[in-house]
């Protein structure tokens, strides 16, 4: 090799240790950075989960400072001082970005099911850092950005107020008597339409105060009203104890319960010999081309499917509680669907109370035992059940709990009395005049429904 050649390859020898030398230093940079990132991430992420799980448990009925405790546990570990811009005080912080220390810290509230609750549920913390580059300032990047979230709700079941004794959701509430009967709503009232009957002698009788399934006040004591979808209300009803339930126009109607079914067993029955335990009563789980007719239901929840009919007949539980009275070795509930038809509960005496402690920490025991969330019937959902419920002429009926059919109509015979105990939602309800029958529908003082699964809570992500 000559001399020349060798000149040649010294030189290219000494640009790719040059360029070797350069991507070892941004590499080395990139490195030495990136790790101050990750460590700044894992330290965010810490102080987010830990702030999201503490403000969500400061969410409350009675007003909340779950924004305020949220700020306090990142001001310590951030180490900044409260008050905060517009979050001065624990009665004073709302959500929204705060900017402290090269810090900004994001609050927001949601409900975690659909909006139901009159206070939110969930609590999302987002913060991001910005932090001078130690060596990454040599290639232009003089800062660096670091950024985590938490999201949390309240730990532990949540619940939904019944709100309604009867409410007819996209008509008229039409409860006629007739002859020598009586009709009786003892708690609030909602129709989209109207309330009461059209025969003035023999309209629905409503006391001014709710009333227990017992016929004691509630307590406290606790105004009735008749809350409308819009307009006046064209029917007719009464007061039974002399005092006035005032009419309020243009309330929306209720819909907390479209995503809070009780789940069944997974297993799926499709012949009644299946679906019968060795003493003969039905099992929880998943009915599939029939309904339980008849006989007693052993405590659980009961999904029917692909049903042409249900007709209940005689049906009651194995463990049957005096109506309004918790039940938690034997509560049923009813889980149907828009695949179902024909849903008569003329003979049918069940009870879905399984839950009518007051919230934590009053109560003791476990929660929802038999997974009913207090309904006796639901049947809403992506695929709600919309044929109708039918009871015939002398009804023994007595139901236990929430019924919940929004997009159902009701029609009952006037010579029948049914007796519900809790609340009934149905799309529209009639009850036929001209008859002898009693129909009674009692409330139960702060009924309330087990929202979702019973037992989630804390870091969702």
């Amino acid at each position: 090799m000559s001399p020349r050649n060798r000149r040649r390859q010294s030189g290219q020898a000494v640009v790719i240790v040059v360029a070797m030398i350069v991507a070892l230093t941004v590499l080395g940079v990139m490195v030495f950075d990136a790790g101050l990132a990750m460590s700044d991430r894992r330290n965010l992420q810490a102080y987010a989960d830990a702030s999201a799980l503490a403000g969500a448990r400061s969410y409350g009925p009675g007003g909340d400072n779950a924004h305020w405790v949220a700020m306090q546990y990142l001001g310590t570990s951030l180490n900044f001082a409260l008050p905060v811009g517009p979050c001065g005080s624990s009665a004073n912080c709302p959500a929204g970005t705060y900017a402290v220390g090269g810090y900004s810290i994001t609050l927001a509230d949601s409900f975690r099911y659909n909006g139901i609750f009159n206070y939110p549920t969930v609590l999302d913390v987002v913060i991001s850092h910005q932090q001078p580059s130690i060596f990454a300032r040599m290639l232009g990047f003089s800062t660096l950005t670091s950024a985590a979230s938490a999201r949390a709700t309240v730990p532990g079941p949540q619940f939904n107020g019944a709100a309604y004794a009867v409410a007819a959701v996209g008509g008229d509430a039409l409860i006629n008597g007739g002859g020598a009967a009586f009709q009786t709503v003892t708690g609030p009232v909602y129709a989209y339409e109207s309330f009461g009957a059209d025969d003035g002698p023999h309209s629905t009788g409503v006391p001014s105060q709710q009333t227990n399934y017992d016929g004691n006040p509630c307590s406290p004591t606790l105004s009735n009203r008749l809350d409308i979808g819009g307009g006046s209300n064209g029917l007719q009803y009464h007061t039974t104890d002399g005092g006035t339930v005032p009419p309020n126009p243009d309330v929306a109607p209720p819909n907390q319960y479209d995503n809070a079914s009780p789940i069944a067993p997974n297993v799926t029955y499709t012949s009644p010999v299946q679906a019968k335990d060795a003493q003969g009563r039905w099992m929880p789980g998943i009915y599939n081309g029939f309904a339980p007719s008849g006989g007693l239901m052993n405590g659980g929840v009961f999904k029917i499917i692909n049903a042409p009919s249900m007709a209940l007949g005689n049906i009651t539980n194995t463990v049957h509680m005096p109506s309004g009275v918790s039940d938690p070795a034997g509560a049923v509930a009813i889980v149907i669907d828009g695949s179902d038809a024909g849903l008569d509960i003329t003979q049918a005496v069940l009870n879905g109370l399984d839950d009518l402690n007051p919230p934590p920490p009053a109560y003791t025991g476990p929660r929802d035992p038999m997974g009913t969330h207090n309904f006796v019937i639901w049947g809403s959902g992506p695929n709600p059940y919309t044929a109708g419920v039918s009871i015939g002429p002398a009804a023994s009926t007595d139901m236990s709990g929430i019924i919940y059919l929004p997009k159902s109509p009701y029609v009952s015979d006037g010579n029948s009395s049914p007796q519900f105990t809790g609340s009934v939602f149905f799309q529209s309800m009639t009850v036929k005049g001209g008859g002898n029958g009693q129909q009674v529908f009692k409330w139960v003082c702060g009924l309330n429904a087990v929202a979702g699964q019973p037992y989630d809570g804390g870091l969702i992500r």
